[in-house]
């Protein structure tokens, strides 16, 4: 696992506060899973980002993949009504993760409307598809699902890292609105036909209660698939890390993977 920088006490100190949880979850040494976040950047979640509030919240991604990923880093996306594949966060990227790869990068999608297919398939794509695919398909390598999904003009996204389909991928997926009736047919066909695919999504709603009856049916209807709605995001570590780490993640996980050493 990658060291963590000794001038970023926050961190360790978020880690630590994982591990208290997975010890209540009776998963003290969790099986290595790959975390992905994937992050709305619609129009309305530009104050979220302004204020540091989405920065806050990857860094607390962050202390999960800690405890999760063999390398601690997490594969990062946002989305609007397209999306942007960035690069790998990693320890190094605490605290300014955001502000050099989203707010300082003018070459991404930002400010528009919400839909989540198209992330959501690549991001099965990125961790699942076969190797093969992208040297067959050398003029759009985003392999099926984002190419089934992506919006018009989309720019092809990066080559997919090494397929791993035995490692569990983690998406931590968070949204402040509803998406389009369109999509969430999308969205439910894509998750009934990648349901052999080791991958669990924490669907994360921000705000209104009443935007999120969507991401309650999916959790409910799908058992790799589980809701959390929020007020806000400004609330202490410890109470995100126990609703994100639900008992349900937890039996999900179990026995997918040998612990590590």
């Amino acid at each position: 696992m990658s060291t963590i920088n000794l001038h970023k006490p926050a961190l360790a100190s978020r880690g630590e506060t994982v591990s208290i949880v997975l010890s209540k979850r009776r998963l003290p040494r969790p099986p290595i899973v790959r975390v992905a976040a994937a992050l709305d950047i619609s129009g309305s979640t530009q104050p979220l980002y302004d204020s540091g509030v989405i920065q806050e919240t990857h860094d607390r991604m962050l202390g999960i993949a800690m405890k999760f990923d063999d390398n601690g880093e997490i594969d990062t996306w946002t989305f609007t009504e397209g999306f942007d594949r960035l690069p790998t966060a990693t320890p190094e990227n605490y605290g300014s993760y955001i502000t050099e790869h989203v707010l300082g990068n003018n070459g991404i999608r930002k400010w528009g409307g919400t839909m989540y297919a198209p992330v959501m398939a690549d991001i099965v794509n990125f961790f699942f598809a076969p190797p093969e695919w992208p040297q067959a398909k050398p003029k759009d390598k985003r392999g099926f699902f984002a190419r089934l999904f992506s919006a018009p003009g989309a720019a092809p996204s990066p080559l997919p890292a090494e397929p791993a389909s035995t490692m569990p991928a983690w998406v931590l997926f968070v949204t402040d609105g509803q998406n389009t009736p369109r999509d969430r047919t999308d969205v439910e066909t894509l998750l009934r036909d990648t349901r052999k695919f080791p991958i669990y999504w924490s669907l994360v709603g921000v705000g209104d209660p009443r935007e999120f009856t969507f991401l309650r049916d999916l959790a409910n209807d799908f058992p790799n698939a589980g809701f959390l709605h929020l007020e806000s995001l400004d609330i202490p570590d410890q109470q995100i890390y126990e609703q994100l780490i639900t008992e349900e993640f937890c039996d999900w996980v179990r026995g997918r993977e040998q612990p590590r050493a």
